[in-house]
């Protein structure tokens, strides 16, 4: 009965952005009361054929009234407007008012066809060769492909059309982390307060829960994929870390904290899957065989406080792990051995935690600087640029969010953007998720989603970045469509 509820809600989600398309507010309170409205009849317990009909005629009756899900170009040659207004925060009048590009010489915006890449090449050498140096400059490369991209910008290009499908098998228990498997656009899971995980499975339709996995006693606090998607690893406040079979829900090993604390964060070495780092409330990294079950000598060390985020950078030889006191260390890992030698540590904010480490090599093919995204409790996203092979940072932007207690998660985006700017996501404490473009000195926010009626702590991205999940505090998951060029 809850997945044909679901179902319906759904389908009403994805027609959402062309109502009241000038009341995003409304909108937003439409979803929510139907939600509620949905779960307490679905408590009734009418029957599910009734439910079944009643789902087709309303998709009947929203195609009448706003044109057939597959006719995308009807919908946006009647509602382009409605469907720019799931950009809330950053319209295009703002995008054109930063960017003397687009602007011809009255001040119009103007459209560059795909074919003219050349001579906007020449624009935007032109108007980049005044900007500061580290500063994102574009190459003729760059303008080819961003030309085969589409021409679009980067508020285009994470327009959001509304939501696509509507998970809560966890309600009422917080969802902590959400994750697409590896290189896959339809398969992820999530974690919850409730101590159990769920694969989710979004084809073939409708979405669907494919696996529950069970077997913790208590809140699982992460998880992560393998890399070739065959196994979930999952950490617990029971005290355990347990290994899954992602195509049967099986546990293949459950491996006991080496002081016998909570286990608050997971992750695996990117170039060796069979080493998994854990980190616990006693204040300790280990480094696990998973294979063996056993820790790595010489693969621990201690942190000032509470271990509550983890992450490698892509080559998987420095560690990065932040703790609830306001520091983040980083350790030089050693591949043969898997030892960890303490090389740096940063003071974010004392007495902050700090809930999210995001690694990337670089941001975008032009802006070649490693990064670190950082979720702390101070009320801002935090990106640094790593300096050095130690794993030394240094503040380069910060960006306001609501963000002082719980545990909010960030991320890049996966793809290297072929448009000026590079992009990064997170959840927080307002119920919404936000996109920050890295590069834009003023007015940062890409795109604002709204849906959520808790604080949104984890946001993942699918590989090609088409669809993208966010978890609340509620237990609610939202898969989020972009919207079709």
């Amino acid at each position: 009965m809850a997945a044909v509820w679901q179902q319906v809600l759904a389908v009403d989600a994805r027609y959402n952005a062309y109502r009241t398309p000038n009341f995003p507010q409304f909108r937003t309170q439409y979803i929510r009361r139907r939600s509620q409205l949905l779960r307490e009849n679905a408590k009734a317990g009418f029957d599910p054929l009734l439910r079944k009909q009643y789902l087709r005629l309303r998709s009947q009756l929203l195609s009448q009234r706003y044109g057939p899900l597959s006719e995308q170009s009807s919908f946006r040659a009647a509602y382009s407007n409605s469907v720019r207004s799931s950009r809330t925060t950053l319209d295009r009048m703002e995008d054109f008012e930063d960017d003397p590009r687009a602007q011809g010489a009255r001040g119009h915006r103007r459209s560059v066809s795909r074919g003219s890449y050349q001579f906007q090449a020449q624009l935007n050498r032109a108007a980049y060769d005044d900007r500061p140096p580290g500063s994102l400059v574009p190459t003729s490369v760059a303008e080819a492909s961003r030309a085969m991209a589409g021409d679009t910008t980067l508020s285009e290009n994470y327009a959001f059309a509304g939501m696509y499908h509507i998970f809560d098998q966890h309600v009422d228990s917080a969802v902590p982390k959400v994750q697409f498997a590896n290189d896959d656009k339809h398969l992820l899971a999530c974690c919850s307060l409730d101590g159990t995980l769920s694969i989710l499975a979004l084809v073939p339709a409708p979405p669907s829960v494919r696996l529950v996995l069970k077997g913790h006693l208590r809140a699982v606090t992460d998880f992560a994929w393998s890399l070739s998607n065959d196994i979930i690893v999952s950490t617990s406040q029971d005290g355990t870390l347990r290994i899954w079979n992602t195509e049967d829900g099986r546990c293949i090993r459950e491996v006991s904290d080496p002081d016998g604390s909570e286990l608050l964060c997971c992750t695996f070495q990117p170039m060796n899957n069979n080493l998994t780092v854990v980190g616990n409330s006693k204040h300790n990294v280990h480094v696990v065989n998973i294979s063996t079950g056993k820790k790595v000598k010489g693969g621990s060390s201690k942190l000032t406080g509470r271990v509550l985020s983890l992450s490698f950078d892509a080559p998987g030889k420095i560690l990065w792990a932040g703790d609830d006191r306001g520091s983040i260390f980083s350790f030089l890992f050693d591949m043969a051995t898997g030892k960890l030698t303490k090389a740096k540590r940063l003071v974010v904010s004392e007495g902050s935690s700090i809930t999210s480490i995001s690694a990337r090599s670089w941001i975008s093919r032009e802006a070649r600087d490693p990064s670190l995204l950082i979720n702390a409790c101070v009320n801002k996203l935090l990106l640094y640029r790593v300096v050095d092979n130690e794993g030394t940072l240094q503040l380069k932007r910060s960006f306001t969010i609501q963000h002082g207690s719980q545990s909010i998660h960030s991320i890049f985006c996966p793809l290297m953007s072929f448009r000026q700017g590079a992009c990064v996501v997170t959840g927080s404490e307002d119920m919404c998720v936000y996109f920050f473009d890295v590069e834009r000195n003023t007015k940062a926010i890409v795109n604002k989603l709204q849906g959520h009626s808790a604080p949104v702590l984890d946001v993942s991205f699918n590989c090609d970045e088409s669809l993208l999940a966010s978890s609340d505090a509620k237990g609610m998951v939202i898969i989020w469509r972009r919207e079709q060029k």
